[in-house]
């Protein structure tokens, strides 16, 4: 039976060769970010995350290729599969809060694609705002699977602008927080290291800042969170005090919020 490592380590170069034979001498690089970079992915309850740089459009021909390739590896995706996004050398080179991107495939779209992939290819949106903070993860603590390094592609990212998206996903994913508690929680905390200390964390890595930089009341919810995320039992929100949390951080993020706003990340 093949360890964890293993089936990743073939999916990674099951990708590599997907985009090689799709897109030839149009890759500039390819990059992972996420717990795979972060060291701390786990196969039963995280994803692959994927950036592909190229250095021109991408026609149709070649979308199809590399969307076929995607769906056909999903038999050796982890639990939560592959979410990949192909963009340019130019969107890369030219930072916006809303960043343009040629193709993207996540589970989310696998049953459209199958259905109807030419069809879903043109509804599929341009632009996507969470590539400001994946571009930003890329250039802080990305892997280079091939090409360029991540600093000669990705452009520093405005500070404001990460801090700005951070607290939209944060704000959202409170709506949430009694149907995705442990992401609820972890992502809280990477988004207050990020604001008062700059650093980008994973979600594991969040939940142990936390638990260094938060009251010591919080410590067990942070401890469920983590045991969770790392597949174990389902944490219980109904055992933990979770409006008191939110409003922990709540006031911490509005006190960070003097941090100089138009500084840009290294």
């Amino acid at each position: 039976m093949q360890s964890d490592r293993d089936k990743l380590l073939l999916l990674i170069e099951r990708l590599r060769v997907a985009c090689v034979s799709s897109f030839s001498d149009n890759v500039v690089g390819i990059y992972l970010h996420g717990s795979v970079a972060m060291r701390c992915f786990s196969w039963l309850t995280g994803d692959v995350d994927c950036l592909v740089v190229v250095r021109q459009a991408l026609q149709a021909s070649a979308k199809l290729r590399f969307i076929q390739a995607c769906l056909a590896m999903e038999p050796l995706c982890p639990a939560k599969g592959l979410e990949l996004s192909v963009v340019t050398v130019q969107s890369c080179a030219v930072p916006e809060r809303n960043p343009c991107f040629e193709l993207h495939f996540s589970p989310m779209y696998a049953s459209a694609y199958r259905q109807d992939m030419v069809g879903q290819l043109s509804r599929m949106p341009k632009r996507d705002t969470d590539l400001v903070a994946h571009f930003a993860m890329v250039r802080a603590r990305g892997i280079t699977l091939m090409g360029k390094k991540a600093e000669h592609l990705f452009t520093p990212i405005p500070r404001e602008w990460i801090s700005d998206y951070l607290q939209a996903e944060m704000e959202g994913a409170a709506t949430s927080k009694n149907d995705h508690p442990v992401y609820y929680v972890l992502n809280a905390c990477r988004s207050l290291a990020f604001l008062e200390k700059n650093e980008f964390l994973s979600k594991q890595e969040g939940g142990y800042w936390g638990m260094q930089h938060l009251p010591e009341k919080y410590t067990s919810l942070l401890k469920a969170a983590l045991a969770a995320y790392g597949g174990g039992s389902p944490m219980q929100i109904v055992d933990y005090p979770m409006p008191e949390f939110w409003a922990e951080i709540k006031k911490r993020w509005q006190q960070g919020r003097y941090i100089a706003k138009e500084s840009v990340l290294p």
